[in-house]
Order: structure tokens, then C-alpha cells, then sequence
């Protein structure tokens, strides 16, 4: 399976900021071509866009993109997906699976490791790698009651 984002010229203006999960797409509109793509998201931490399908996900490096350069293809189990991002070293792909579950994919081993939340009692808003020494990965949830 390939996939490629082409665009109608071969500059494409992308820029962003450090603090802001998103990327402005100025001109022209970048167009995705992933057979079964279940949308597009963006990771802040690595400045990648990606392709999630069902049992893979395909990432484009927007800081140099380049369109007739291929993305990386990363394979992972199916599922549904809220946000996925790549650790800041890219060796582990998390996904957020559900309000109430977190999927973290190992890239070289294939290991996978799940955190789900008690759903009666909170819920996962979103999540975000970080490169503090105190952790690696922040969960921002919510409680109830």
C-alpha cells in the first residue's frame, strides 16, 4: 500500500508555531491521496501530518516537505482514532483510541501497551509528548463528580 500528498505546484507554504497544534496551509490546498484514510492530523512535537488507515499510518514531515517524496509508513492495529502523535523521538507512535483509552505502539518492537480510564470518573481530553525530565507523555483529563 503507498500513499502520496501532491499538490498542484511544487511549493507548498506551510508554517506553524512551537506552541499551536496546527499547521496554516496557505496556498495551494494540500490534497491526500491514502486509500482508507480515516482523516488527517497534525503533530506539534515532530511537525508531521498524518494518514491513519485502518491498519497503518502514513506521515509527511511538513518543516521540508517535499511532494514527490514518499511518507513513512508505520503499520498499527486497527481501531478507532481521536489523535495520534509520534514520541519526540519517534520510536513510539500513541494513539488515543477512545475518551477513555490510550494505545502506545513501540516502533521497533511491535509492542503495544494500553492505559484506559474508569469511564464513570474521567475522561482523556487530549495528550501531548513532552521533553521533561519528570515524564514523557502528559494526559489532560478530566474528572467528574
Amino acid at each position: 500500500m503507498s500513499g502520496k500528498a501532491s499538490t498542484s505546484k511544487p511549493n507548498i507554504g506551510l508554517s506553524g508555531s512551537d506552541g499551536l497544534s496546527h499547521a496554516y496551509i496557505h496556498y495551494p490546498p494540500l490534497r491526500c491521496n491514502v486509500p482508507g484514510s480515516s482523516g488527517l492530523f497534525y503533530d506539534d512535537g515532530n511537525k508531521l501530518v498524518l494518514s491513519p488507515t485502518v491498519d497503518q499510518v502514513f506521515s509527511w514531515k511538513v518543516s521540508l516537505f517535499d511532494p514527490l517524496i514518499d511518507p513513512t509508513a508505520d503499520s498499527i492495529s486497527e481501531g478507532p482514532i481521536i489523535a495520534i502523535r509520534y514520541s519526540l523521538d519517534t520510536k513510539v507512535i500513541a494513539i488515543q483510541r477512545s475518551n477513555h483509552e490510550m494505545q502506545f505502539w513501540d516502533r521497533e518492537t511491535g509492542a503495544t501497551f494500553s492505559h484506559k480510564c474508569r469511564p464513570e470518573s474521567e475522561s482523556i481530553l487530549g495528550f501531548f509528548w513532552t521533553d521533561s525530565q519528570q515524564c514523557d507523555i502528559v494526559l489532560v483529563k478530566t474528572r467528574y463528580g
